[in-house]
Parts: C-alpha cells; structure tokens; sequence
C-alpha cells in the first residue's frame, strides 16, 4: 500500500508558523470556498490547515488522531517542561483533576470581588486623571499578568520581570533563548515558594496544588512548576489578546460602542463573546498528526502538521450569518475559542470574569471612551506571533472628564 502524499499548497507567500499574514481572515475565506481545509506552508513544509467550524471542532475532539502531545512535546517541553499539553490518558487525567478545580466555574465568582476588581480600579487610577492612555500599555498587558500573579499569592515587586516571563515564555519558537532565560529565572523564583507553601499553606492557588490530590496521587515539585510554567503565559498573553482584541473591535465600530454603553449591564458579557468569536486570540493551533490516516476525507501522511483555524471556524458562514460584522447583538458563545476536547482550555471561566470585569470597569470610569484622532490604524487587530496570536500594538483613547 503506497503512503499517502500531501497535494501541492493552496496559497504561496505565507508560512503559517512564522509570518504576518494582514487580510488573514480574506485568505482563509478565499482558501474555504474552494474546500474545508487548505494544504499550506509551515515552519518550511507542508501541513493541513483545517477551516470549517465542524472540521475544527471535530479534530479538537479527536485526541486519537491528533493527539496534542505529538506537538506541545517539541514546541513547548523543552522550556516549559511536561505540561497538561503534553500528557494523555491516566497521567493527564489525575493532573487535570488536581489543577483544574481552582477555574472552575462555580469558583470563580468568589476572585471578583478581592482580586478582580480592585486591580482594575488599581490600574485604572494610575492614568485616569490624564484623560488620554494606551490601553495595551498601561492596561491590557499588566491586568491579566497580575491576576495570575495575586491568585497564585507571588510577592510581586518589579511588574516588568513578571511581564517579560509570560510574554518570552510563549514565545519559545521566535526566541529560544529569551524563553529558556524566562524559564530558569521563574523556577528560581517559585521554587522557594512552593517549598514554603508545602510548610505553611495558606488560601493561595499555589497552596491548592502542593496540597490537592486524585486517586491518591498529588503533584511533586516538576509537575506544579511544569503547570506554572504554562499558567503564566497562557492565562496572562491568551487574556492581554482577548480583550485588546475585544476593546479594538469596540472601538473601531462606534456604532457597536454606543451600544454597549447604552446598556453595559444587559450587553458587556455578549460583547466579550463577540469579541472572541470575531479575532480570538489564538487564530491558529498547531497539532500533528502521528500516523498516516484518512480523516473525513483528507489523506493525511504520517507526521503532518495539522492546523485547527479557530479564526476560519469562528467565520464559517454555516454556522455564523454574515460572519465577518462585529455585532454585539448576534448572541453566540464561542467556546471554540477556548479549544474543545480534552485539552480544552481549563482557565476558561477565569478568563471570561477578567474581561467582563475589565469592560464593565473601563466604561464606568472612562466615560465616552474613543480612539484618540488618527489612532484607528495603529488599533488594528495584527500579528504577535506569525498568523497564530494575534491582537492590537496599542489602542491609544481618550475620554470624557468632568
């Protein structure tokens, strides 16, 4: 039986793993209404690109086929170590159970009222006065950062270090050593603590796991700084791109704003979905595939990256009408921003209670909140790692004063 072989690439130009891709969402239309998925460019070779919101959420699903170990162990591990992403069956099983009951849903509302709120008044205060601001400066980047940083109890005393870890943490394939240099410096940095906490544990996330256990197992020191070593990154970037993606799509559609703020109680939480469903913040999640298969119809040779277009699913047109207008009013969750299947994002609840915390805080004490006179371009939605993460370089606003 003859191996199956990729067909020629759909579309020249871009690399999928490294480059800038400006009319992404243009390319991928282009690329769906000839068939659900595109054979591309990636890191040098070829890969499937999947584009159809139930291609997309089918392959999330099937961890089988696409088993996220087959990747995260060559992108992630060697700075991050064995994380969630990188385990299956009992192993990821027992570690999911023991991380993820601090994010649960039914947990969450218990952050708002002592961590939540009072850091986005806290940041808020250092410029409001000012009238004007760069919100992904002074805002966007530092909020979600500290969240992680206040839940899991770390003294932070230099806001800049701790927002070099999460930033160079993900960025691992753009910058190797930067990462491996966050990496060292955060495990120095938590090691001590997790130590102390095993000795006196207190209401921290960090306590949480040095003391939680499943089946009879609990977490050794490598196994919870494997989980931080994700954590920092994926619940600070992921959040910071969420919602500067949110306020940019706000603010470039007056319209959709005056909305929002006619009612902020009624339209904040559907604005946040929409926000997600119109440019998530990871558009593109690399996989691969192991062994050659044939999946829903596609021949897939063995060791193939895979690419599921979140930013494709969330525009299908069979799933979503006229896909491409930012409308408050549409009404739709997209949890698919947040993966699907076992390796689904389990901060997800978290990070829908700092987005709706942060808008409902930045419109009630940044009254008439607009773009600053010829910002609109510098607001635009572009790439932050090749055409995967993606969201604003600033949103430079002003508002009204008394």
């Amino acid at each position: 039986m003859t191996a199956p072989t990729l067909d020629d690439v759909d579309i020249e130009g871009v690399d999928f793993a490294f480059q800038d891709a400006p009319e992404i969402h243009a390319i991928l239309e282009r690329l769906r209404t000839e068939k659900p998925y595109a054979i591309v460019p990636f890191a040098g070779v070829k890969a499937v690109l999947l584009l159809t919101n139930d291609l997309v959420s089918a392959a999330f699903k099937d961890e089988d086929t696409f088993p996220a170990s087959a990747i995260y162990s060559m992108t992630t591990q060697p700075v991050l170590g064995k994380t969630l992403q990188c385990m299956a069956g009992r192993e990821h099983r027992i570690n999911r159970a023991i991380v993820s009951p601090p994010f649960r849903r039914s947990r969450i509302a218990a952050y708002i009222e002592p961590i939540l709120k009072p850091l986005a008044h806290e940041l808020i205060d250092r410029f409001v006065d000012r009238g004007s601001a760069d919100l992904v400066a002074e805002f966007t980047t530092r909020y979600p950062v500290l969240i992680i940083s206040r839940l899991l109890g770390l003294p932070v005393e230099d806001e800049a270090t701790v927002h070099r870890w999460a930033h160079d943490l993900f960025y691992f394939p753009l910058d190797p050593e930067a990462a491996q240099r966050a990496s060292q410096e955060f495990t120095d940095f938590v090691t001590p603590i997790l130590a102390e906490r095993r000795a006196n544990p207190g209401d921290d996330l960090i306590s949480m796991l040095v003391t939680e256990s499943s089946e009879g197992e609990t977490l050794d020191d490598e196994q919870i700084l494997s989980f931080l070593r994700l954590l920092f990154p994926a619940g600070a970037d992921t959040t910071m791109l969420a919602l500067g993606n949110t306020l940019s799509a706000l603010l470039t559609h007056p319209d959709q704003m005056e909305l929002l703020r006619s009612d902020p109680a009624e339209h904040v939480q559907w604005a946040i979905w929409e926000g997600l469903r119109w440019e998530p913040p990871v558009g593109l999640l690399p996989r691969a595939c192991p062994e050659a298969t044939t999946w829903n119809g596609i021949e897939i040779p063995a060791l193939t990256p895979m690419i599921f277009s979140i930013n494709a699913a969330l525009r299908d047109p069979a799933v979503h009408e006229d896909p491409h207008r930012f409308d408050i009013t549409r009404r739709a969750t997209s949890m698919l921003a947040f993966g699907q299947g076992p390796h689904s994002c389990a901060g997800s609840w978290l990070a829908l209670a700092e987005l709706n915390t942060a808008l409902t805080i930045l419109l009630d004490r940044l009254p008439g909140l607009r773009l600053q006179e010829g910002a609109a371009e510098q607001a635009r939605v572009t790439s932050q790692v090749g055409v995967a993460l993606r969201g604003p370089n600033s949103l430079l606003v002003e508002w009204d004063r008394d």
